[in-house]
This record gives C-alpha cells, sequence and structure tokens, in this order.
C-alpha cells in the first residue's frame, strides 16, 4: 500500500494497531504495512471472544464513522452471516455530549449570527447526543414556537471523509488478496458507504426529505412527521418542530388502548412507502417512532432513506404474486433481475434451493408468514450463489423486516399478509390501468424515433471508421490484481538479487586490490559491501520463504 498517499499516517497505524490487537493479523498481513514487525508488540486482546464480537470491538474503538459503517452493515443480511450482523445490531452511537461552546460555535458559524439573535431560549443540556449529532430544545425569536434543534457535530464531515479515503485504500488492497471478500467487490461497498454517510451529514437534504414525506402523509390518518423551519435550516442545522410522545422501545404496550390499530397503521405505511411511493424510511426501528399521548405516530430521523424505481416495485408486486402461487421460476428470474456480480448461476440448482424455501413458508399459517424474512432467505440463498442485492434493495429488505418486528411487537396476531393483500391488488391493477399503458406506449415510441433518427448518424460513422482503417476494439482486463502484485514482487526480488549480487562482486574486488583504510585487517569498503550484500540476501531469502507459507 502507498501509504504516503494516505494524508493522515497517525489515524492509519490507529486502525491498524486496532485491528492486531484483537487478533486480524490475517487482514494486516494481506496489506503488507511496513514497519510490521514492529506492530506485532502490540498487546493482544483476550482471546475468549469469538471473531463477530471481535470485529465489533475494533468498530467501537474506532470511533464515529466505524460505528455509523457497522450501522449501515447490519441492515446488509443479504451480505453477512446471521452472526455478524446479530453483533453490528448492538453498535451503539450514543456518546457524550459535545461540549456547548463548540455547539453554539457551529450554529453561529452556519448562520453567522449569534446564537441569541435566533432563539429566546436554548437548553444547553441536548434531549438526544449522537455519534454525528446532538439535538437540543430551544424556541424561535420570531415566533416563539418551541423547536427541536439537531446539529452536527464540529469537525464531524472532515473525520468521516479522512477515515472513508483510508477505508477506500484498504478495500482496494483486500480486494485482489482475499478470495472469499471477491463477492462483495469492496471497493465499491465503501464507496457506497461514503456516499450513504456523507448523505446523512447533508441536513438540507434531511429537511427537504421531511418536508416531501410530510406533504404525503398529510391526509393519513394516525401518523405524522415533525414540520420543519427551512429559514433555520441549514447544512449543519435542522430546525423542526419539538414532537411529544414516548419512543415506541421504551412505551409500555399493555397501557396502550389501541394496540391492532397502531401496529396496521405502521405495517401499512411502510408498505405503501415501498411498494406505492418507492421512497421510504432506512431504518424503521422503535427508536424511530413516537407515540403521543393521543396513540399517533411520530417518524423521526430521515437522514437515511432508500428509493426504488418503478420498474423494481411493479417487480416486486410481481413477486409476492409469485409467491403466493408458488411460482419458482418467475421468482427465479427475479431474483437474478434484482441482484449482481458472478454470470455463470447452476440455475437448476438454485431453482430448486428456491424452491425449498418457498415451500417451508407455504405450508406456514398464512398469519405467520414474515414478507421480509421470506425475501431475506432468498437472497441469501443467492449470496451463496455468488450474486448480492443492490444497496437500496438490501436497505428495503432490512426495513420491511424492522417494520414487521416492530408491528408484531405491538400486536403479535398481525396478519401481514392480510394487510398486504389490498395494497399488492391495487397497485397490480393500477400498473395496467389505461393511462399507465398510454404511458408506457408512448415511453416505448419516443425511444423508436430516438433510435431511428441516430442509427442512420451511428452506423454511417462506424462504416466512415472501418473505410479509413481507425475502428479499433478494446479490450478491458478485470480482476489482474493478484498478477499485478505477484509481478511486482517478482521483479523487486529480481531487483534486490542483481543489485546484491554486484555488491558481492564488487566488495570482492575491492578487497583483492587491497587498498584503502582497512577494518578487521581488510579493505573497509569491502567489508561494508559484504555485510549490506549478506543483509539483502537474508532479507530476500526470509521474504520467499514467507511466501511460500502463505
Amino acid at each position: 500500500m502507498d501509504i504516503k498517499s494516505i494524508a493522515h499516517i497517525g489515524r492509519f497505524r490507529e486502525i491498524i494497531a486496532k485491528l492486531i490487537k484483537y487478533g486480524f493479523d490475517d487482514i494486516v498481513d494481506r496489506l503488507e504495512i511496513p514497519g510490521r514487525k514492529y506492530l506485532e508488540k502490540i498487546h493482544v486482546h483476550d482471546t475468549h471472544l469469538n471473531t463477530w464480537e471481535r470485529m465489533r470491538m475494533v468498530l467501537e474503538e474506532l470511533g464515529p464513522t466505524f460505528i455509523k459503517c457497522g450501522q449501515i452493515l447490519s441492515q446488509r443480511a443479504d451480505l453477512l452471516p446471521p452472526e455478524l450482523l446479530h453483533e453490528l445490531r448492538k453498535l451503539q452511537d450514543d456518546v457524550p455530549a459535545e461540549e456547548f461552546s463548540r455547539i453554539k460555535d457551529v450554529v453561529e458559524k452556519s448562520f453567522k449570527q449569534p446564537l441569541d439573535s435566533i432563539f429566546s431560549e436554548f437548553n444547553v443540556e441536548p434531549i438526544a447526543a449522537a455519534s454525528l449529532a446532538q439535538v437540543h430544545r430551544a424556541r424561535l425569536l420570531s415566533n416563539g414556537q418551541e423547536v427541536a434543534v439537531k446539529i452536527q457535530r464540529p469537525e464531524i464531515e472532515e473525520i468521516i471523509k479522512n477515515d472513508m479515503d483510508i477505508l477506500e485504500k484498504i478495500a482496494m488492497r483486500l480486494d485482489g488478496r482475499l478470495e472469499s471478500f471477491k463477492v462483495y467487490n469492496l471497493p465499491q461497498l465503501v464507496q457506497r458507504i461514503r456516499k450513504l454517510m456523507l448523505q446523512e451529514l447533508n441536513f438540507v437534504r434531511e429537511m427537504r426529505t421531511m418536508q416531501v414525506v410530510r406533504s404525503t402523509l398529510k391526509d393519513e390518518p394516525g401518523v405524522m412527521v415533525p414540520e420543519t423551519f427551512p429559514d433555520y435550516c441549514n447544512h449543519h442545522v435542522i430546525t423542526m418542530e419539538l414532537a411529544r410522545g414516548s419512543k415506541m422501545k421504551d412505551v409500555d404496550f399493555a397501557s396502550l388502548k389501541n394496540r391492532a390499530t397502531l401496529a396496521k397503521r405502521g405495517l401499512s405505511l411502510s408498505l405503501r412507502q415501498v411498494l406505492d411511493h418507492g421512497f421510504f424510511h432506512a431504518d424503521p426501528h422503535p427508536g424511530n417512532f413516537l407515540i403521543d399521548e393521543d396513540e399517533n405516530l411520530i417518524l423521526l430521523d430521515w437522514g437515511m432513506v432508500g428509493r426504488l424505481t418503478d420498474k423494481v416495485r411493479f417487480e416486486l408486486i410481481d413477486l409476492v404474486s409469485a409467491v403466493v402461487e408458488n411460482d419458482v421460476e418467475i421468482i427465479t428470474d427475479i431474483l437474478l433481475g434484482f441482484t449482481m456480480g458472478k454470470e455463470n448461476v447452476n440455475r437448476d440448482v438454485l431453482q430448486n434451493e428456491v424452491l425449498e424455501v418457498i415451500s417451508l413458508f407455504t405450508r406456514m399459517p398464512i398469519k405467520e408468514v414474515n414478507l421480509g424474512q421470506l425475501l431475506l432467505e432468498l437472497t441469501s440463498i443467492l449470496r451463496t450463489h455468488g450474486r448480492i442485492l443492490t444497496t437500496d434493495l438490501s436497505i428495503m429488505i432490512k426495513a420491511l423486516i424492522t417494520a414487521e418486528g416492530t408491528a408484531r411487537t405491538l400486536y403479535p396476531d398481525l396478519d401481514v399478509i392480510k394487510e398486504a393483500e389490498p395494497l399488492v391488488h391495487k397497485l397490480s391493477k393500477s400498473r395496467f390501468s389505461a393511462s399507465n399503458m398510454l404511458k408506457m406506449i408512448h415511453r416505448n415510441i419516443r425511444h423508436i424515433f430516438r433510435f431511428q433518427h441516430e442509427f442512420p448518424r451511428q452506423a454511417l460513422g462506424i462504416v466512415s471508421k472501418l473505410d479509413k482503417g481507425d475502428l479499433a476494439i478494446r479490450f478491458r482486463h478485470e480482476n489482474l490484481e493478484d498478477m499485478q502484485s505477484t509481478l511486482e514482487r517478482i521483479v523487486n526480488r529480481l531487483v534486490v538479487g542483481i543489485v546484491t549480487g554486484a555488491l558481492f562482486l564488487g566488495s570482492s574486488m575491492v578487497i583483492l586490490a587491497d587498498t584503502g583504510p582497512k577494518l578487521w585487517g581488510y579493505p573497509t569498503l569491502g567489508v561494508i559491501g559484504y555485510i549490506i550484500g549478506l543483509f539483502l540476501s537474508l532479507r530476500l531469502v526470509m521474504a520467499m520463504i514467507r511466501s511460500r507459507r502463505k
């Protein structure tokens, strides 16, 4: 790894030190860190912890960026084994509150005016503190409205960017050296996590998302999203209506009067967001739901959302219908379309495994079927065949599983399929409505006209290049990182061997000449040359022995 290209060497060393501390020497060895032997002096943590626990502890000790990475990866049940997911879900970003003076400085710099010229009251103690931001209760000076102000921690964006730069370099290095990791496409996965984290830090984006969702749900009884105040929002601060209620995870469900209604309302909302709107809350866990005194649901934390195209939404509807009809061939086709990765999949084996899962679910009582869990098991099968879901689809499945789990916690007798059936039926009909069919026909005609307009020009261009002899076929080599690394090692060893041979030869000639100052009775330059040559040759032999052991 080209360490000089990493801006913060100290942070890179800290990451490596944590990996060694928790026994991940094999990963460090793959990175080929210069000075590796000095890192071996790091005290290794007690090995009574299993691999997954050690992974979680590495992330916890490395701070906000890595905790957030773990939380995002905990949504990738299609990628990671259940044992690791279980540990990643333990990651908490509750941290001590930032000093008020620093928080005040963020607000005043972002608004370019003193705090007391915006708020008549501003509580020093936050009502919530997480690794990326914290929330304070305040009152607007302009109209006396009591609000919640969400403020980014100072310099958190720079910290995340620096950490993600390092992670991208580590991912690129490991991607070509760990065969078992190739299916994950580590560089692409890290880039996607980076994008999600930076989106979550864009508070203007979160404010606009809240406005869109609030507008969508304005006629929805019993569901609320806090109102935002755009004049008091920017990239680092969101000012919103102060939501009053208890977090669902803290509510005594036995005290609720309308548990069934609340459960159905929450599940219906999640299903419609996914299947109807294609725009959904990416993490609808009980901590992000408030229940007020009138038993309304209040949805918080819209920093991370998922989006699905119309094509994907319609295919999801087809998938649900195919599951009900036990049509394994269509299910397999749709699942392969949802995933990317290995091209040569044994379709017959895959189809048999899908059939086995579907048959188990179809034997269950309908009201016990968990739609999200079914999708998860189907996509887990695909992972064993080298195929993985796109990020938005994997987040959708996790969101659906969480929403179903939360709804069933409220009301254990909830029939998920029965609740989903009217919506699926309605959307299936609307998909083939006259207006939608006309829209599809119009779109296809537009593509045909564009094709017939562009094709003659493109064809003439190809013929012209052929006539001039300018047409060239380009080949792109992929997955040659291992070969490149091997060639680099061979060339380096060859150079060291040549230099060592030259040193021995030159030193011998100096000693035979018997000139110059003496050391131990021999010419000094000759002795030094022999010592350097011996050192280089030993290094070369040790490197070859280590290479054979791997």
